[in-house]
């Protein structure tokens, strides 16, 4: 049976849940924890934390200290609709640039590794929930006007490949991005049309 979930705009009423997990040591960013910033923040402005969170503008912290515009783009909140507490299970963003007419384009910035980002909390991992919320997730990007994303993940994990392939992912290149490691990587190229 496949997963099933439900993706939701990060919201005051489910912060609690947020906030829990990243108190179990779950991050949402899979290159550096960030949850000790992330509840610094929720404590000194929910509604500013928010804010940024839903994909308004804001700064990032690279792995190498260097802070830079992030890119807007939706987050949402990713719950698992296949069991009878309806849990946090994880976080899935997308991310794009636009051309000067407000157009999405595909290009992204070297600090960019691709448009979509997701990570499950430990306990939920390998059930499908990614695949599923990835999946979700295009129709998010195809609303959006992207005809297709590019998703990277190491070299070495399997299963982020396999989430990737389940939804119509295609190995583009190996590669290595200098800011994040000496690591290889891989892209793929996914079609957002239904």
């Amino acid at each position: 049976m496949p997963a099933r979930i439900s993706l939701h705009v990060p919201d005051k009423h489910l912060l609690g849940a947020y906030q829990a997990a990243l108190r179990g040591g779950w991050s949402p960013n899979t290159t550096r924890n960030v949850a000790p910033e992330h509840l610094a923040a929720i404590a000194a402005d929910p509604d500013a934390f928010l804010a940024e969170i839903r994909g308004g503008p804001g700064r990032i912290r690279l792995p190498d200290g260097r802070e830079v515009d992030r890119i807007p783009g939706p987050t949402r909140w990713i719950f698992a609709e296949d069991r009878p507490e309806r849990p946090f299970i994880g976080s899935i963003n997308l991310r794009w640039q636009e051309d000067a007419a407000g157009r999405p384009i595909l290009a992204l910035p070297e600090h960019v590794l691709g448009h979509v980002g997701y990570t499950i909390l430990p306990a939920f991992a390998g059930r499908g929930y990614a695949t599923a919320a990835l999946a979700a997730m295009l129709g998010v990007a195809r609303e959006a006007g992207l005809p297709e994303i590019s998703i990277t993940c190491d070299a070495t994990n399997q299963a982020s490949r396999r989430i990737i392939e389940k939804n119509g992912g295609r190995l583009v290149e190996t590669f290595v991005a200098p800011l994040y490691g000496p690591d290889q990587r891989l892209r793929f190229s996914v079609s957002t049309a239904s």
